[in-house]
């Protein structure tokens, strides 16, 4: 296999909500004091510090946003926990999940075997979610595509996992997502759950105790072009995911470069 490589530089950070909570909620209780006491110390509403600290109770399918305190805030609670701000901010971030969109076609053969050979910062543990992978997010038979039920399959069996995939880095193969969507009779569900699916990735990763590296949706070809509209179905899925790869011909592309060859593969004998 033959790899080219992305443009792409340097790594994206995001604003780890429920581990700041944690932080935030024990080193308080280590120096007792009460949610008022520390909003004084730090100058903000007691309000906003138990919306704070409650981030690390919320459920990993939960649906509304989570509070995100500006960089006075932070530094502001450094100083009133006696923690270095620069310190506190850096803990309060971790590298953000990349969303990965990987379309392949019939040269491709384990998923899993495609990605690891990627030139890329490789993640501690690759976990993939299809019959015989790590992750089985059909647990319901249904001829209907119902997010919630795939929502709480990944939660329960990531949780099922904790023990082994708890502190460390992970990248997700979600490999079945083509395949199935042709089995479904509303497809366009299935694009349109990919709106929120990286939120529900991490979400759930972090409520494991791990962190998502990679969420890596792959799709073939083949599957694509027997939607009504392959076209309209890929611009969708290239606007919904930070990266788009692809593996044709044994060659895989870590490049938005690719998307033009997609295209041109999907009119192919369509």
């Amino acid at each position: 296999m033959t790899v080219s490589k992305s443009k792409r530089s340097g790594e994206l950070l995001q604003f780890n909500a429920q581990g700041f909570a944690q932080l935030l909620h024990q080193r308080r209780l280590q120096l007792g004091l009460s949610t008022r006491e520390l909003a004084t110390r730090a100058k903000i509403s007691q309000p906003y510090v138990v919306a704070l600290e409650r981030a690390r109770q919320v459920s990993p399918d939960a649906t509304r946003k989570l509070p995100t305190p500006t960089v006075d805030v932070i530094a502001q609670l450094g100083h009133a926990l006696d923690i270095e701000p620069v310190k506190l901010f850096q803990q309060a971030m971790q590298i953000s999940s990349r969303h990965v969109l990987l379309i392949v076609d019939h040269s491709a053969t384990n998923p899993l075997q495609i990605v690891e050979q990627a030139s890329i910062n490789q993640p501690q543990a690759w976990l993939c979610a299809e019959k015989s992978g790590d992750i089985d997010l059909r647990q319901t038979k249904s001829r209907l595509y119902k997010p919630a039920d795939i929502t709480h399959a990944l939660n329960s069996e990531l949780q099922k996992l904790r023990d082994r995939i708890a502190s460390q880095t992970l990248g997700l193969i979600f490999s079945e997502t083509s395949e199935v969507m042709t089995e479904f009779d509303n497809p366009q569900a299935v694009l349109k759950f990919e709106n929120k699916w990286a939120d529900v990735v991490d979400r759930a990763v972090t409520a494991a105790g791990a962190q998502a590296a990679f969420n890596v949706c792959v799709y073939k070809i083949t599957d694509l072009k027997k939607l009504t509209n392959p076209t309209k179905a890929i611009n969708e899925l290239f606007e919904v995911h930070d990266e788009v790869w692809s593996y044709t011909n044994s060659t895989l592309t870590l490049s938005q470069d690719c998307k033009p060859e997609i295209h041109k593969l999907l009119t192919i004998n369509q």
